[in-house]
């Protein structure tokens, strides 16, 4: 019988998360086809973001086509952001701005068109879940410490060189990030603390990235229908901008811990 290295990432333990979040998602997409709470696309989002992580970073590490397990999972997650996307714009508009009546609509009509389809799909939904599922805890691995650590000092770098662009390239930065702090909080601790990776740094400019891609979107949507509103939002993503430019520099160093 195989047994498996001490300082790896075991197999049961991914298949113990994997188990976890699959119940997780499964358990929002109920109450959000009784409820229609918004909240629970939110939460159910993060449980499929968690499993793409693990399987983007078990396909590098075993040579198995765990991406391609994921992509059951994919129109959900894309039809649940439509939904959150068009609350999340409305509300960020209104904090800066006085959000005009075509707006509002626009984006109540988005969301309402958006939830109908998703909950229409749900029976969908949940069979391609399974499958998915079933798939992924039959395709990880094990993941021995060499790989672990090639696979996060490769994924810095890519994140550094994203940080340096702007728009599309610098939102992917964020998806990098928390891919990065996904996978690191399931690590063992042993294995996390030699990476000396600063979580609460890494998360603080997720978090940064975030806020100025949603002012960046919405100042994108108002262009040449509201002007007052577009440049309010284009000088909030701008602000933003500064701020996550300055959390960015000098990011190799800075994502290490001093020892």
């Amino acid at each position: 019988m195989y047994q498996a290295w001490p300082d790896m990432l075991k197999k049961s333990k991914q298949r113990r998360f994997l188990a976890k979040k699959d119940k997780e998602w499964q358990q929002e997409l109920d109450a959000f086809g009784d409820s229609r709470d918004p909240e629970a696309i939110h939460r159910l989002r993060v449980a499929v973001k968690k499993i793409k992580a693990v399987a983007h970073f078990s396909q590098a590490c075993s040579g198995k086509d765990t991406k391609k397990d994921f992509n059951l999972l994919k129109k959900m997650y894309r039809q649940a952001g439509a939904i959150r996307d068009a609350g999340n714009h409305l509300q960020l508009l209104e904090r800066v701005h006085a959000a005009p009546e075509f707006f509002k609509r626009e984006q109540q009509q988005l969301q309402k068109e958006a939830s109908q389809e998703f909950v229409d799909s749900i029976e969908t939904y949940r069979k391609k879940g399974k499958k998915a599922a079933r798939r992924l805890l039959a395709d990880v691995r094990p993941v021995r410490q060499n790989c672990i650590k090639d696979w996060f000092a490769a994924e810095l770098i890519k994140v550094s060189i994203l940080l340096n662009a702007s728009g599309d390239e610098l939102h992917q930065a964020r998806k990098e990030i928390k891919t990065l702090l996904y996978v690191f909080k399931l690590l063992p601790s042993r294995i996390a603390r030699e990476l000396r990776l600063d979580g609460g740094y890494l998360d603080q400019l997720q978090n940064a990235i975030g806020d100025w891609h949603d002012a960046f979107v919405v100042a994108a949507t108002l262009s040449g229908k509201e002007l007052c509103g577009a440049q309010a939002m284009l000088a909030t993503s701008g602000e933003k901008e500064t701020e996550v430019r300055m959390l960015a520099a000098e990011f190799y160093h800075r994502v290490h811990l001093d020892e």
